[in-house]
């Protein structure tokens, strides 16, 4: 007895020996470990009953042996644990920032100096003319308003320069009416000067008539040429 528990625990060294093995599953060593400790115990107690009953110890201890061994493993197989390799975490490497595009330059905007170019457009002036009663020069009272209107505008151009046509219609001689002409211009001549207007910027002409603007057959047409009419000098 005392020879299969020397020879059993040489096994169970043996067998932690090779259990250390770097190539045997975790099951695998179970099963060996459990194998050797059942082959022990088994063996040395199954030669014991057999010396007691005086049978062949030797035969009963490699019986027991063997049978307890295979037992003994499968139990140390079942419960060993299988070995799990864990991979290893995939180390992921951090996404590299995105590197901003780089803003576009901005535009060159060339400064261009405008030049302002101002034309003065001289102010057109418009002064209206008047009518005469037949061989007659003074004003009537119906354009008096028209005059002080030409007086206002004249004053508002003080540099103004004004010729102060008169005409007439084709009744009565050349020579006659060419006077009549010119007196009917100075009346307003003398008219202007009287409300303000300096005598420097008015000049005076008789065409007598020799320049109608209207048919001087009809009573009407005679009428529009007995006329006083302003020219403005540049």
């Amino acid at each position: 007895m005392v020879k299969f528990l020397r020879i059993g625990l040489i096994l169970l060294c043996a067998v932690s020996l090779v259990s250390g093995c770097a190539n045997m599953t975790a099951r695998q060593k179970g099963f060996m470990k459990g194998a050797a400790v059942g082959a022990a115990i088994c063996g040395g107690t199954a030669a014991y009953v057999g010396h007691q009953n005086d049978s062949n110890p030797d035969k009963a201890a490699l019986t027991g042996a063997l049978a307890c061994g295979l037992v003994g493993g499968t139990i140390g197989a079942i419960l060993a644990k299988e070995d799990v390799v864990v991979p290893p975490e995939p180390v992921v490497e951090p996404m590299p920032e995105p590197v901003p595009e780089p803003e576009p330059e901005p535009a060159v905007v060339k400064e261009v100096e405008e030049e302002v170019v101002v034309v003065e457009v001289p102010e057109k002036i418009v002064l209206r003319g008047i009518n005469f009663d037949f061989d007659k020069s003074d004003i009537k009272p119906e354009f008096v308003p028209v005059l002080d209107e030409a007086v206002e505008i004249l004053k508002e151009h003080p540099d103004t320069n004004v010729i102060i046509e008169g005409h007439t219609d084709w009744t009565g001689t050349e020579k006659y009416n060419q006077g009549l002409s010119e007196r009917r211009a100075a009346s307003v001549f003398n008219y202007l000067v009287e409300k303000g207007i300096s005598q420097n910027s008015l000049e005076t002409v008789g065409y007598g008539e020799a320049a109608p603007i209207a048919d001087n057959h009809t009573q009407e047409g005679r009428s529009m040429n007995r006329r006083v009419v302003f020219k403005i000098l540049d």
